[in-house]
């Protein structure tokens, strides 16, 4: 089995602003463990590691049981749940090295599993739910904003439009996409991008936010009011030195965004949410 040096990346669910502040400053001064973690932000589309989930909070337990975690994308609890479920809990106060020795274990049986899979399959791995008999919460948590996209209808055929100033990105995702018969389009400005998705039926907009002389939330509102009655996902293609503004996203109808240096089965499988052949990618 390969040795895994990537930190893992882990989606919290239910906790403060405050255990969160404390959970990043853990993380951060633990560089030297053989394997490291960091939490992904809340509108990131990367597909976690791992579920870290506050077990005080009846809704994050609701929340993890729509997720559906697996040996995959395992869960990890913090505190004692207060109904019998099939995962891993550390209880509280933390103790870290505890903690860690959990991460641990979790992240050890997921890379024996992946290691066993079969490689044409590693765009498919992390989509599989393992699916047993549990206990669930039944609790409606849908944003009331989501209903409303609900029923908008959906584009007549999946189509990728990115707009960067240059194509390599959109050329490595064309490729990839051809296998799943979804063109991806290409436009380096604005003006070339409104061409493209007022004349083309488009399912995700993929956008560089740091384009030259553009606002990313303005163009992003831009589309969305062209697509009032069409569900059109737009994605901010980010690198590391981007500040996500979230309450400007979330104004201007932002999907969420997605490093561009992350690896092709990881964007292959963010982009799937936003698909019709989504249970294909």
């Amino acid at each position: 089995m390969k040795n895994h040096h990537a930190p893992f990346a882990i989606r919290f669910i239910g906790f403060s602003a405050r255990e969160i502040n404390i959970f990043d400053a853990t993380f951060s001064v633990e560089q030297n463990r053989q394997k490291q973690y960091f939490r992904l932000f809340a509108d990131s589309l990367q597909e976690p590691d791992l579920y870290l989930v506050n077990s005080d909070d009846l809704k994050a337990l609701a929340m993890l049981a729509d997720m559906e975690p697996n040996n995959l994308r395992p869960a990890l609890l913090v505190g004692t749940p207060h109904v019998d479920l099939p995962f891993t809990n550390v209880e509280r106060p933390i103790r870290w090295l505890k903690l860690f020795d959990a991460l641990d274990t979790l992240m050890e049986r997921r890379l024996v599993m992946l290691a066993k899979q079969n490689p044409a399959d590693a765009a498919l791995v992390n989509n599989v739910p393992e699916r047993r008999r549990r206990e669930r919460l039944d609790l409606d948590l849908t944003d009331p904003q989501e209903y409303e996209r609900m029923r908008n209808k959906a584009p007549q055929s999946d189509r990728i439009l990115v707009i960067d100033n240059q194509s390599t990105f959109r050329d490595d995702l064309a490729m990839a996409m051809a296998h799943h018969v979804v063109p991806v389009e290409w436009a380096g400005s604005p003006d070339a991008a409104a061409e493209v998705y007022t004349r083309l039926s488009i399912s995700v907009v993929l956008i560089n936010p740091k384009l030259a002389q553009i606002d990313p939330y303005a163009l992003c509102s831009n589309i969305k009011q062209q697509h009032k009655k069409t569900r059109v996902a737009v994605v901010f293609l980010s690198d590391k030195d981007f500040s996500y503004d979230q309450a400007r996203a979330s104004e201007a109808g932002c999907d969420g965004f997605l490093n561009r240096h992350l690896e092709q089965p990881q964007i292959l499988l963010a982009l799937g949410k936003f698909l019709s052949m989504r249970d294909r990618v």
